[in-house]
């Protein structure tokens, strides 16, 4: 592609371990569901580390279903389940999830880069540019949990990728990982992180966030500044790729 590549580490957390087994009524047909997004995960995960190197519809949301009270003792005598959160029932492009504006206002030129690539459950987009030796890069990564394969476990399983991301990040950290920490008021649950790739001379904020069936890795990329410079990058690169995360949750409203 003619650009560095992204710290590589950070496809590692689209292939989690074995997600853990869960209740259903037909276990053969979830446990190959479970099986085949997992592997069409992976699959997009490696060949976007391969393709991206450095560094839309808007989706239906599903109601939740509930059912009717049945009259008897019997009913009574059974807690009522919780009202489920409603899910949503598609993904939309990774390309449509941030506003043109956006965009425009981080990687600042008339015609970006745009790489891209994407399926029915993942999919990931990037505007790049390169001026000289100035870089700028943003990468949504979204994927989702859909109802029609996960049934009533979409959420569910939304958590459990997401946990599965914080702990493979905790373990990724590196010295030049200056900060890794949860964050409120961002979907349902999120973290930041900011590192300095000094290989590929970069430096990546990024905002990782959970909201009902759907996990959403927004990265903002420029060039490694000097050590002087590093706490104005750092807290420059988290902001712009917060804003863009949050600037991405709006559009799926």
């Amino acid at each position: 592609m003619g650009l560095p590549r992204l710290p590589e580490p950070f496809h590692r957390v689209y292939s989690p371990p074995e997600a853990p087994k869960a209740k259903s009524r037909r276990p053969r047909t979830a446990g190959v569901v479970v099986a085949v997004f997992v592997v069409v995960a992976m699959g997009l995960a490696a060949a976007a580390v391969f393709v991206f190197g450095r560094g839309g519809a808007r989706p239906a949301a599903a109601p939740a279903r509930s059912r009717p009270a049945t009259a008897g003792s019997r009913a009574a005598d059974t807690p009522a389940r919780a009202a489920q959160p409603p899910v949503f029932a598609s993904l939309p492009q990774a390309c449509s999830v941030l506003p043109a504006d956006t965009v425009r206002r981080l990687v600042p030129t008339a015609a970006p880069k745009i790489d891209k690539m994407g399926a029915e459950t993942a999919g990931v987009c990037k505007y790049s540019m390169t001026d000289g030796g100035r870089y700028r890069a943003v990468q949504v990564d979204a994927r989702a949990f859909l109802p029609k394969y996960m049934h009533d476990q979409a959420t569910r399983m939304t958590v459990w990728s997401f946990e599965a991301q914080w702990r493979q990040a905790e373990k990724d950290r590196t010295t030049d990982t200056s900060s890794l920490r949860r964050i409120g008021g961002l979907g349902d649950a999120a973290f930041e992180r900011f590192w300095i790739d000094r290989d590929v001379r970069i430096a990546v904020g990024e905002a990782t966030v959970r909201y009902r069936n759907i996990i959403l890795r927004v990265q903002y990329t420029e060039e490694q500044p000097a050590d002087k410079d590093r706490p104005a990058a750092e807290q420059r690169c988290l902001a712009d790729a917060i804003a863009a995360a949050r600037a991405g949750l709006t559009s799926l409203h």
